[in-house]
């Protein structure tokens, strides 16, 4: 493991997380289903949530299936203007397909004197099914635009260092 990782495991599943960030468990997470919040020290987030993998299957026919249940929740938000998919890929996790979307939004923030404004986000996802732990994952952040790099890489390192299984 990278030094600038460490290892959050629980429930038989693990994922590195930078060093720098403070980890939230939500306290209704269970083995079946919960997420975990990892926090930036420049406030941005990176999520990992899970469910049963029977549950999703019934719902959606596929991973791809499933990724886009969830962009056009994203897009339907009320304060999410200008959508855009900047790419689409199937990615490998574990041995297992994953189902990768990096988009383009612009999130309008509440401002009582000012009316609010829009703020440019870029938003990364990642999809697991994993029928060897019954569960899926996803994998997803929201982060300034002009941190778009830095935070990939870190996105990415947590991605690929799932194990869930």
């Amino acid at each position: 493991m990278n030094e600038e990782f460490e290892n959050f495991s629980i429930y038989g599943f693990s994922i590195n997380y930078p060093k720098e960030c403070r980890v939230e468990f939500n306290p209704k997470s269970r083995r079946e289903s919960g997420d975990v919040v990892f926090h930036f020290p420049e406030r941005n987030k990176i999520f990992l949530s899970w469910g049963d993998l029977e549950k999703a299957t019934k719902r959606f026919q596929t991973i791809e299936a499933h990724a886009e249940n969830s962009l056009e929740t994203v897009k339907k938000t009320r304060n999410v203007k200008n959508f855009e998919k900047v790419s689409s890929d199937t990615v490998n996790v574990r041995s297992h397909k994953a189902a990768y979307n990096h988009v383009r939004l612009e999130e309008m923030t509440a401002g009582f004197f000012t009316g609010g404004r829009a703020v440019p986000r870029d938003a990364c996802s990642v999809h697991v099914h994993c029928p060897d732990s019954s569960r899926y994952f996803v994998i997803y952040a929201l982060f300034p635009h002009e941190s778009v790099e830095k935070q990939e890489k870190a996105f990415m390192g947590m991605t690929k260092s799932l194990k869930c299984h």
